[in-house]
C-alpha cells in the first residue's frame, strides 16, 4: 500500500477516535542522582545512585456536559537508576516499577471534584500548598530525605473531596475505609480521616491539615493517631521564606506517644539559578514523656534550570541525633525531567 495512504489512515483513525482518547496525557519524571552517604551508625561512606520518586503516568478527562467531566489517573513509580531493587518502607523490595502512587477515577465541575482510589490525604495535599518544599524527593526532602522531620500518607481506598477555590482558599476531606477483617478490626467507612485548608495569594501561601488514623489499621491497640500540620511561606521578588509545624498525639497508635517538629526555609532566585536552605528539629516522647529521640538537621542545595523541565543541582544535609548521639551527612549531584 502507498505510503501516503498509510498516513492518511492513520490520521483518519486518530480524527475519529473518542474525544476522551484526545484529552488523555502521557506525563512523568525522571529524577536521578549520585549520592555520597557518610553515617555514625555504619561508620562507614557508601556511593549510590538513585532513583528520587522518578514516576510515569496517564491522565485524562471526558467532558459529560453541563460541566461536568469524568477524571481519571494512572501513575506508577519507576526505577530510574535502573539499579537492583531497594527498599521502599511502605511496599517492601522495590521493583522497577510498582504501582504505590496516586491512581484513581473521578468526577469535577463547577462544585469542586471528587476521586476514589489512591491518592494523597487532604493532609499531605495542605503540606505542599505550605510551598515548604524546596528541592522535592531529594536529600532536602522536609519529609524524606535526610533532615526530614514531618509526616505525608498517601492512601489506597481513599473517598476524597477537593473544593473550587474561593477567594484564594481551598479545602479538602478525604476518609478511607480500613478494610479489614476478625475481631476488633477496621472495617467501617471511615476509619482514618483527613482534612486540609489551603490559602495562596498576594505572595502567600498557608496551609492547615488535620489528620487522624485509626489504631487498629495501624497494628497498634492503642488511641488513635491524630496530626496537626501548619505551614506558610511568603514570595517577594526573587526571594521565598516559610515555617512548618506539626504535633502528632499517640504516634503509631502508642497512647500518649508524642511527636512534635519545626521547620524552617528559603530560596532565592537568580535567573535561572536558585539556592535553597532548610532547618528541621524534631522531638518524640514515649508515654511516659521521657525523650526518645531529638534531631536538628540542615541543608543547602543549588540548581541551575536548562528549561521549565530539565535541571540539574547539588545539595547537601546533615542530621544530628541526640539522644542516640548518631549524625548522617550526605552530599548529591541530580538532575531532574519533567515530561
Amino acid at each position: 500500500m502507498n505510503k501516503k495512504l498509510i498516513a492518511a489512515a492513520i490520521g483518519a483513525a486518530v480524527v475519529a477516535a473518542p474525544s476522551a482518547f484526545a484529552e488523555s496525557v502521557v506525563y512523568g519524571k525522571m529524577h536521578t542522582s549520585v549520592n555520597m552517604n557518610d553515617s555514625s551508625v555504619a561508620n562507614s561512606d557508601n556511593y549510590t545512585v538513585t532513583s528520587n520518586a522518578s514516576r510515569l503516568g496517564f491522565k485524562g478527562s471526558e467532558d459529560l456536559g453541563n460541566g461536568l467531566k469524568a477524571i481519571y489517573q494512572i501513575e506508577f513509580g519507576i526505577s530510574s537508576d535502573g539499579g537492583p531493587a531497594q527498599t521502599n518502607p511502605n511496599t517492601g523490595p522495590r521493583t522497577p516499577i510498582d504501582n504505590q502512587r496516586n491512581t484513581f477515577i473521578g468526577l469535577a465541575g463547577d462544585w469542586g471534584t471528587v476521586v476514589v482510589g489512591r491518592h494523597d490525604t487532604p493532609a499531605k495535599i495542605a503540606f505542599y500548598a505550605s510551598g515548604n518544599e524546596r528541592l522535592g524527593d531529594s536529600i532536602l526532602d522536609l519529609n524524606s530525605g535526610v533532615a526530614g522531620v514531618f509526616t505525608e500518607v498517601r492512601a489506597s481506598n481513599a473517598i476524597a473531596y477537593v473544593s473550587p477555590s474561593f477567594a484564594g482558599f481551598t479545602a479538602a476531606a478525604a476518609i478511607v475505609p480500613g478494610e479489614e477483617t476478625g475481631a476488633n478490626s477496621s472495617n467501617n467507612l471511615a476509619d482514618h480521616a483527613s482534612f486540609g485548608v489551603m490559602y495562596s495569594g498576594f505572595g502567600l501561601k498557608a496551609s492547615v491539615g488535620y489528620e487522624i488514623l485509626d489504631d487498629q489499621a495501624l497494628g497498634g491497640s492503642g488511641k488513635d493517631q491524630e496530626m496537626i500540620q501548619a505551614g506558610a511561606s511568603y514570595t517577594f521578588n526573587n526571594f521565598s521564606v516559610g515555617a512548618q509545624y506539626e504535633t502528632d498525639d499517640n504516634r503509631g497508635a502508642v497512647t500518649n506517644a508524642d511527636y512534635e517538629a519545626w521547620g524552617l526555609t528559603a530560596k532565592a532566585t537568580f535567573g535561572n539559578n536558585a539556592v535553597s536552605a532548610i532547618y528541621t528539629t524534631s522531638e518524640s516522647k514515649n508515654p511516659a514523656g521521657v525523650t526518645t529521640s531529638d534531631t536538628d538537621g540542615w541543608g543547602l542545595a543549588a540548581e541551575h534550570n536548562f528549561s521549565k523541565r530539565t535541571k540539574v543541582y547539588v545539595a547537601y544535609a546533615t542530621e544530628d541525633e541526640d539522644v542516640g548521639n548518631s549524625d548522617q551527612d550526605s552530599f548529591s549531584i541530580g538532575m531532574i525531567h519533567d515530561f
